[in-house]
């Protein structure tokens, strides 16, 4: 019996595990905590900055190339994934290197998991971490200008949210707060994201998943964005990223929609790490970067 689509609940439950697609997941994995892991030891910033009351609300600052206390830069605002439930601000950021090379600052968001927070209280974290950005930017040369924002997977979905927000009422921030995004391999309608297995943690419910679907939320005016998906990742995450590229455009928003061809779930990290890839230049063109090599 279809409980989503065409899908029964056995095929479902399929799309929405990448185990099932991709067979030496942990290879992947360690190369990205391995890679994460030099890039943050090497890197020049502040680190484990409180971004508000829970200890969980920190940040990490990676500097961009010579940015000085004089001058200012762009700031990239990182949302890691792990099905809101698993890493923190140190997963994924194998990128930071590249960015910062190319002249922006890349900030990587920490907050406190599901099931110790309902979705709800999650979003909330990354709204506040926004707003302490914006407002302490010129602590580390950033620009409260010229914030972008991008994340991976759940953090692509929390990169949706960050996207639809209305800041102004939620943070007292300009509506405009948010220059530009890049979601990548991201969730936008958590609708069948609950009705699958993922549920047993997440604990959504039909209102709860609507109301944090950023495919219902695209306001009147936004920013142009990114949207990629790796071409090798299960039809139902290929769906979810065309479908609201689609929608940000039916809006009038900009979006370059990018399939990553040969790349899945976890191979898109390589093309995340590399400032001239087709995922990561478009976003640097946004902020009116170039790649620089290494």
């Amino acid at each position: 019996m279809a409980v989503y689509l065409d899908y029964d609940q056995e095929a479902l439950d399929v799309q929405y595990e990448h185990r099932n697609i991709v067979s030496n997941v942990e290879e992947f994995t360690a190369w990205s905590r391995a890679e994460s892991a030099r890039v943050r030891a090497a890197a020049t910033g502040r680190f484990d900055v409180s971004f508000g009351d829970h200890e969980d609300e920190a940040l990490d600052i990676y500097f961009a190339a010579g940015a000085t206390e004089a001058g200012s830069a762009p700031i990239i605002v990182f949302f890691h994934g792990g099905r809101w439930s698993m890493g923190g601000k140190t997963s994924n950021c194998e990128c930071a290197e590249a960015i910062n090379r190319s002249g922006a600052h890349f900030v990587s968001v920490n907050f406190t998991l599901i099931p110790n927070i309902d979705m709800d209280g999650l979003i909330t974290q990354c709204r506040n971490a926004i707003a302490w950005i914006y407002r302490n930017a010129a602590s580390f040369s950033g620009d409260p200008d010229q914030i972008y924002i991008m994340g991976k997977s759940s953090g692509g979905h929390v990169t949706g949210m960050m996207l639809t927000t209305d800041w102004r009422e939620t943070n007292g921030l300009p509506r405009d707060v948010i220059k530009g995004g890049l979601a990548i391999s991201g969730m936008y309608d958590l609708e069948p994201v609950r009705l699958t297995f993922r549920n047993d943690t997440l604990k959504l419910d039909e209102a709860t998943a609507r109301r944090n679907s950023p495919i219902h939320r695209i306001p009147a005016m936004a920013c142009p964005i990114v949207a990629s998906v790796g071409s090798l990742e299960s039809d139902e995450f290929r769906r979810q990223t065309r479908e609201f590229a689609e929608a940000w455009e039916a809006a009038g928003h900009k979006v370059h929609y990018a399939e990553m061809q040969d790349r899945h779930h976890f191979s898109i990290a390589e093309d995340m790490a590399n400032a001239a890839s087709p995922l990561i230049a478009p976003f640097l063109e946004l902020m009116g970067l170039a790649p620089v090599d290494a």
